[in-house]
This record gives structure tokens, sequence and C-alpha cells, in this order.
């Protein structure tokens, strides 16, 4: 398929909502005691390109970002396509009942993962307040 089958093929998917311009890294979202974990696939990502952002109500995390392709790949006549390059995001809803601890968060890239942690906040026990007559 040459450059210009390709991209003429993207334009018209693009069109017709069958190719998103951002594509999607695979993820793995798991809960284990004290902590919630997610892990991206984002192999040829660099730092640099990489976004992490948690939403104010601590109810949303978005990872956004860029993997770029090499200029000599480009030249390349291609006989098949299926790593996504270009931007991306990818957001997840925080579980209803999981209270994120905001200051301990850690995000750690490393061959090709990038690993978010996302500690719990404890757990206030319900407390009795004392009622005082004037």
């Amino acid at each position: 398929m040459t450059r210009f089958t390709e991209e003429a093929l993207r334009a018209f998917l693009d069109n017709q909502g069958g190719i998103s311009r951002f594509w999607q890294p695979a993820a793995d979202v798991h809960e284990t005691d004290g902590e919630l974990v997610i892990k991206l696939e984002l192999a040829g990502a660099t730092i640099e390109t990489l976004s992490v952002t948690l939403s104010g109500d601590g109810r949303h995390l978005t990872v956004s970002g860029a993997r770029g392709e090499s200029p000599a790949e480009r030249r390349l006549v291609c006989h098949q396509l299926e790593i996504y390059f270009g931007p991306f995001e990818r957001t997840f809803e925080i579980p209803d009942d999981f209270r994120v601890e905001r200051e301990g968060i850690t995000a750690t890239l490393k061959n090709g993962f990038l690993t978010i942690r996302l500690p719990e906040r404890a757990r206030v026990p319900t407390r009795s307040i004392p009622i005082s007559q004037e």
C-alpha cells in the first residue's frame, strides 16, 4: 500500500468515524489494600511527552501525551500497520468508594509501561459530637 493510499484510507475512515484522531493505549487497573494502580502500555513514549492529571473532585485521572515515529519510518513502504503513533488521551474513572490521597500519587515510566499509584486516603471513623446546653 502506498503512502498516498494509506493517508486517503485514514482520511476516509476519520470522516466516517472509523478512526479517532487519538489512539488509546492498553491499560490495566487494579486495586490493592491501600492503593489503586493504573498501568498503561506506552512503548516509545518519553516522559517529556506525557501528562498525568487528577480532576479537582478526585474522580477522574487523565493520561495524555504522544508517541512519535522516526522520520526514517515514514519513508518506508508499509505492508502492515498495527502500532499507533501520535497523540493519545485516556481518562479513568476512580471508583466511587475510593478516596485518593492526592499528595501520595506517583507515576513511573519503566520499560515502556507507565505505572500510576494512587494511595487511598485513610477513612475517618464516624465521630459523635457532644451537645452542650446554654
